[in-house]
C-alpha cells in the first residue's frame, strides 16, 4: 500500500493538544465484516499468544492492517524518523518507500460485555513507553496505539477514555480518579466511535476503559507500534515467519523487523537489501 497526506492542521494541532485524535472511515464495511468473522478470540500481553497463534497468522484481512494508507502516513509524523524516511525517499522516488517504525505488539478485546464495570485508568507520560515531545516542526512519541472498534460505541456506552492533555502532564493521576468502576472524573472524556473509525493516541496519555452498557459487546482492535529503536513488548515478531504470505509485501514486512538502529549492515533480513553508501536506511 502507498503512503498518502499525513496528518492536517487541525488534526497536527488536536493530537498536540489532547493526546489523541479519531479518524473516521478508514476501514471498509467489507473490511468490518472480514475481521468479524475470522476474529479467533482475545488476546493480551499477560500472558502473549503465542506468536504463531497472534492475530496475524488469521486472514490476510489482520495482517492489511499493518499498513493502512490513511494511518501509516500519520503515523509517520508520529513516531517515524523523519531524517531516515527524507533519505529513503531521495533513495527510491519511485517508491515503496519502507516505514521507519515498528509493529510492537497487537491485543484484541472481546471480554468488555454489558454489565462491564470499568477498567483502570494508566499510562502517562512517565510510565514505562509514553512519552512525547515536539520540537523542531516534528513530533516525538513512545508507544502509540491505533484502535479499530468493530461495532458502534456512544458516550453514554462506555469504551475508551482519557484526560485530554495529560500527555503533558507533570503529576501523577491521583489515586481516587483511577478506578473507573468507583467513580468517573468530570475531567475524562468518553471517546466515541463507529466501526471503521480509528482512534490514535499515545501511550503518554492517561486513558482506560469505562463501564460498558451496550447490549452489544466491545469488540476492539488494538494495532501498537513504536519507533523503530524503541520496544514495549519482548515478545518480538520474525519478518521470516511472514515470507508464506503473498500478500506480504516490503513495507509490511519491515514493520515486523525487531528493534534498532535501522543501521545499513544490521544483520539482513530477507526482506531488504541496504544501500552500502548509506550509514541508516
Amino acid at each position: 500500500m502507498n503512503e498518502t497526506q499525513g496528518m492536517n492542521e487541525e488534526q497536527r494541532y488536536l493530537f498536540d493538544t489532547f493526546g489523541y485524535i479519531v479518524i473516521p472511515d478508514v476501514l471498509s464495511n467489507e473490511t468490518i465484516k472480514s475481521l468479524k468473522l475470522t476474529l479467533n478470540g482475545s488476546t493480551e500481553q499477560f500472558p502473549p499468544v503465542p506468536q504463531d497463534q497472534g492475530p496475524l497468522h488469521w486472514d490476510r484481512v489482520w495482517r492489511d492492517l499493518l499498513d493502512v494508507p490513511r494511518i501509516t502516513a500519520i503515523l509517520e509524523e508520529m513516531i517515524g524518523n523523519p531524517r531516515i524516511l527524507e533519505r529513503r525517499q531521495h533513495q527510491h522516488p519511485d517508491g515503496p518507500v519502507r516505514p521507519t517504525y515498528r509493529l510492537d505488539h497487537i491485543n484484541v478485546h472481546t471480554h468488555v460485555q454489558e454489565g462491564f464495570k470499568g477498567g483502570m485508568l494508566h499510562g502517562g507520560w512517565n510510565s514505562v513507553a509514553g512519552l512525547f515531545r515536539y520540537d523542531g516542526g516534528h513530533f516525538y512519541n513512545g508507544l502509540t496505539t491505533v484502535t479499530f472498534e468493530l461495532y458502534e460505541t456512544f458516550c453514554n456506552d462506555g469504551g475508551f477514555a482519557c484526560i485530554p492533555g495529560s500527555h503533558k502532564g507533570n503529576i501523577e493521576t491521583p489515586f481516587n480518579m483511577i478506578d473507573l468502576s468507583k467513580s468517573i472524573h468530570p475531567s475524562i472524556t468518553r471517546v466515541a466511535a463507529k466501526p471503521g473509525d480509528a482512534i490514535i493516541f499515545t501511550e503518554a496519555l492517561t486513558h482506560g476503559t469505562l463501564p460498558w452498557t451496550a447490549k452489544t459487546p466491545r469488540t476492539t482492535i488494538f494495532y501498537k507500534y513504536s519507533p523503530h529503536a524503541i520496544t514495549w513488548s519482548a515478545d518480538f515478531y520474525d519478518a521470516d515467519d511472514f515470507h508464506r504470505y503473498d500478500d506480504m509485501d516490503e513495507r509490511k514486512l519491515a514493520l515486523l523487523e525487531p528493534p534498532n538502529a535501522r543501521y545499513a549492515r544490521r544483520p539482513k533480513l530477507k526482506i531488504e537489501a541496504e544501500t552500502p553508501q548509506s550509514s541508516e536506511s
